[in-house]
């Protein structure tokens, strides 16, 4: 039964938590207590779960006794609450509490529907109803929003409170200076402006009031203060729109001018030369269960300001399908309704609709009969209704949102001649075209946050189910991708089936084969039939693209590997990656370089099955494998210096390869491709394509030797595998000399030798790589203290070397010898040799061994008392091989001339050098050096280690 109205219940938020009972004021005890009742008043009614108000109250920091004292906060409020007869508005429901009030019983429900009324009054011209309305909302008693309230869930209520009456204080301003009561507006302003003294908009309308009340002075030195503040507190200039008005105040310009007196309704219509105009209100329901995206609505507000000679008429919002475009837009323009007084426009143009794009013509009679022109007054060219429009909506404060625009063309006969109505458009498609041709605002949507997305699983699902398995809460969102639609469409499946856990909808989806198919809903949206409808906007080369990209194993793609996949010039595969972004198939992760996100990989991998034959795909990854193998070639030729070491492409070369001219091109290009090439080593093993395996293993040599030798030696491994498949004597010994260079350079000698002495075995006269096996066996020789056979290996590779006229071979042994004997050769030989190999590579002076060369001549030059000739080669080897980019070679460098500084008695330089080379080492995560270099630092201790 009903209260008695002396006997009603009310209750107050908009300041400390308050309640009475007819005239009565209710005990409502300890600040967490009251952190209850205000989050149930919140709730309207609705139930509210135990854990969602442990959480409300105490956060994630549980104290032991938190349900036993929830218990005891309700059983209080109950008591407090209820009536002398009859039961209270306390009930227990849905595994929680809800408190059920009557109408108008809480403050901030008067509030929002005072305000709610204002809006109406102020979008249909009455201003004066509005601000009355205002006035009385503004009454109520006040303070700071739940006062004392501890809890995660008051303090975002306080926020939002705090803002509906700032909202209610700045349209009261507004209103009233668009009254010409500017005199009137001017202490209220005062005080939200000290109030709030980085907020720009309520600056400049303290700034218009003073100056229409006469007070130019001091409408100056509030823009001022403002700017003080801004720069002490943020470090930023006030925005465009108060420097504007700063500069119009400044010379007096006289649009600033109080407003005449205010036209009423029924006047404007009778002076108005066709019907009279209505402010249409077409948007569609704002949509249930929105979430974050406040960064996107500041950028639409900013947007959508009311300067209009400086702010461009038309916002492009351009998005993927299912990142919740339409849903930020349409939120956004029902909170910004105030801000067009003569009406909002929506239009879906169905550019993306399998049944073809809405026609336009409709859609501008609709719009006309919304702002009131009679259907016998609407022409029926579409041109005509364009002309029509656009003369209808000049100059009045209007918003139009059209929504699914395909491309620029769709959005022309909705577009204004210009003045204070904006243009919304939202796209799955870029819309390059709209941009180049027209000044917009542009404000591209992804993906959720971490923060949002969780926030909209506690939405829909409550903190119960939610907070139950966290662990699979977050797996469903990553499972999802932070894609809205996705992540809607597995909440509306774990809605409907409430039996359900998170964690059994995450078992489905874990299921790659079977994810995309799991979010849809039947007769519904889904993931894959709007990516579906992507696609058939895509040009043929895009098209034929999309499933392809399947067979790339990497997270990213490039114009050139995609020209690979194709079969065609690089031109076609930089445009087809270019539509894909377009749509937002694709992401392009930095300058050139694209990535798809899970579900958009899933889609390609689906189309693959459906679309190529076995041997479409076979050849496709086969052209992939002969790019790298094409590329790698060109990368190892300028690591090493030599074009012969390298394996070519089986199938031949590409049409394209990247431009490497020197090592740091190298290694610049092969850092991202490092991971795909081991990746397609695997893949080519796999389908027993063992060729190609074998020479893509082998052609890794020029990046991990400049880089990660442990994973050097994981692919000469799986190429020795591949290499003994083939049954070919000379490619297992090979496989057997780069597996035995791979363990020498490990300090593995006794590994290494058994490869480089089978490799012997197997090697065919005449083989050049017969030189580089026998000088590599003479450096494990000498590793293993068996001089003398070391000595045998180099002579007789140094001969035949020599004897075929190889001069990079007969650079290889020098160097090796260098290696072998540093310590116990003259330094007049190590000088004689170091020249002769640089001699040798003067084509090539930053390839690694001609580098190393120039830092034995350093130590020999030092060795000779040469002293100021080895600190100028040893400056020349770090400059040079700072330039290589081969941060092994230089962070090396860097050790070893702060050695030969430190013999000199000059330690200060030497831990400078030092500690360039620790963070170099650091770079490569390279910590066993950065270990010793560091022990190094703190003693200056001498290194034994020889650069090359």
């Amino acid at each position: 039964m009903a209260e008695a109205e002396g006997t009603a219940l009310r209750f107050a938020v908009l300041g400390p938590v308050r309640a009475w009972r007819g005239e009565t004021v209710l005990d409502l005890g300890s600040p967490q207590q009251q952190a209850v009742l205000a989050t149930l008043l919140l709730h309207h009614g609705r139930p509210v779960g135990r854990d969602e108000l442990l959480y409300a109250v105490w956060g994630e920091e549980l104290p032991a006794s938190a349900v036993g004292t929830l218990r005891s906060y309700v059983s209080r409020l109950r008591r407090n609450l209820r009536p002398a007869s009859g039961t209270g508005p306390l009930v227990s429901a849905g595994g929680g509490y809800a408190l059920e009030t009557g109408a108008d019983a809480l403050d901030a429900d008067v509030l929002e529907d005072v305000l709610t009324a204002a809006g109406r009054a102020r979008s249909a011209g009455e201003h004066r109803r509005a601000a009355e309305l205002l006035v009385r909302a503004l009454d109520l008693p006040q303070g700071t929003p739940l006062a004392g309230v501890p809890g995660p869930f008051a303090e975002r209520a306080r926020d939002r409170l705090a803002e509906l009456l700032l909202g209610a204080e700045q349209q009261l301003a507004e209103i009233r200076l668009e009254l010409g009561r500017h005199t009137e507006a001017v202490p209220a302003l005062a005080g939200l402006v000290r109030q709030y003294p980085l907020r720009e908009r309520l600056t400049e309308l303290l700034m218009l009031a003073l100056y229409r009340s006469g007070r130019q002075g001091e409408a100056l030195g509030a823009f001022l203060d403002t700017q003080r503040h801004l720069d002490d507190e943020l470090g930023v200039a006030p925005g465009p729109e108060l420097q504007s008005l700063y500069e119009r105040i400044l010379r007096a310009d006289p649009v600033l001018a109080a407003p005449q007196p205010e036209v009423e309704p029924a006047a404007i219509a009778a002076s108005a030369p066709l019907s009279g105009y209505l402010a249409p209100r077409l948007l569609p329901q704002p949509p249930a269960g929105f979430v974050a995206r406040n960064e996107e609505r500041q950028q639409l507000d900013e947007a959508c300001a009311e300067d209009g000679s400086r702010t461009p008429r038309l916002i492009v919002v351009a998005g993927a399908a299912g990142s919740g475009k339409t849903s930020l837009v349409v939120h956004w323009a029902h909170t910004a309704a105030d801000r067009f007084p003569d009406g909002r426009l929506y239009a879906d143009l169905q550019g993306f609709d399998p049944r073809g794009p809405a026609d336009p013509a409709g859609i501008l009679h609709a719009f006309l009969r919304a702002m009131g022109v009679p259907d016998d007054e609407i022409p029926a060219a579409t041109e005509a209704r364009s002309e029509l429009f656009r003369d209808r909506i000049r100059g009045r404060r209007l918003l139009v949102v059209l929504d699914n625009a395909r491309c620029a063309d769709d959005i022309t006969p909705f577009l204004c001649d210009g003045g204070p109505v904006r243009t919304v458009v939202c796209s799955r498609h870029a819309l390059g075209g709209l941009v180049l041709r027209e000044e917009v605002t542009y404000l591209p949507v992804g993906a959720f946050t971490a923060t949002a997305a969780h926030e909209l699983l506690r939405q829909r699902l409550g903190d119960e189910r939610t907070l139950k398995d966290p662990k699979a809460a977050r797996r469903l969102v990553e499972l999802c991708d932070f894609l809205p639609l996705a992540l809607s469409i597995a909440l509306a499946r774990l809605v409907m089936h409430p039996q359900w856990s998170v964690a059994d909808l995450v078992a489905e989806l874990e299921d790659e084969q079977a994810r995309l198919g799991a979010l849809g809903l039947s007769g519904d949206r889904s993931v894959q039939r709007e990516l579906g409808l992507n696609r058939r906007h895509l040009p043929p080369a895009a098209a034929r693209l999309l499933p392809l990209l399947a067979l790339h194993p990497g997270p990213e793609t490039d114009a050139l590997t995609a020209a690979v996949l194709l079969d065609d010039v690089s031109a076609t595969g930089r445009q087809a990656l270019a539509d894909l972004a377009a749509l937002h198939l694709l992401t392009e992760s930095r300058p050139g370089r694209y990535q798809a996100h899970d579900l958009v990989r899933l889609y390609c991998g689906q189309l693959l099955e459906e679309e190529l034959t076995v041997r479409d795909r076979e050849r496709a990854t086969q052209r992939l494998a002969d790019y790298y193998l094409a590329a790698t070639a060109v990368a190892n030729t300028v690591v090493f210096g030599d074009p012969l070491i390298p394996f070519p492409p089986v199938g031949g070369p590409p049409r394209a390869l990247p431009r490497i001219d020197d090592t740091r091109d190298a290694l610049r290009w092969w850092g991202p491709e490092a991971a795909v090439i081991r990746r397609l080593i695997d893949i080519c093993a796999a389908s027993r394509d063992h060729e190609r395996a074998w020479r893509l293993a082998h052609n890794t040599a020029g990046y991990y030797a400049c880089t990660d030798i442990s994973a050097w030696l994981e692919c000469a491994t799986l190429g020795l595998c591949a290499a003994e498949q083939l049954q070919d004597p000379a490619t297992s010994a090979r496989a057997h000399t780069l597996m035995g260079i791979v363990l020498g350079q490990l300090d593995r000698p006794r590994e290494a030798q058994p490869h480089l002495e089978r490799a012997l075995r197997l090697h065919q006269p005449g083989d050049r790589r017969r030189i580089l096996t026998t000088g590599m066996l003479g450096s494990v020789h000498h590793d293993l203290g068996r001089a003398d056979l070391g000595q045998q290996c180099f002579a007789e590779a140094l001969e035949t070397a020599r004897a075929t006229g190889d001069a990079f071979m007969e650079a290889f042994v020098l160097h090796r010898m260098c290696m072998a004997d540093m310590a116990v050769a003259p330094p007049e030989e190590i000088l004689h040799r170091a020249r002769h190999v640089r001699r040798l590579l003067a084509e090539r002076p930053q390839a690694q061994m001609a580098l190393g060369m120039l830092g034995f001549e350093a130590h020999a030059l030092d060795r000779l008392g040469r002293t100021a000739e080895a600190e100028s080669t040893w400056r020349r080897v770090i400059e040079l091989s700072g330039d290589a980019g081969d941060d092994h070679l230089h962070g090396l460098a860097q050790s070893q001339f702060a050695a030969f500084l430190e013999s000199h008695g000059r330690a200060g330089e030497a831990a400078a050098h030092l500690d360039v080379a620790i963070a170099l080492y650091r770079k490569r995560e390279d910590g066993r050096t950065v270990a010793a270099l560091t022990r190094r630092l703190t003693t200056l201790g001498p290194t034994g280690q020889i650069l090359g």
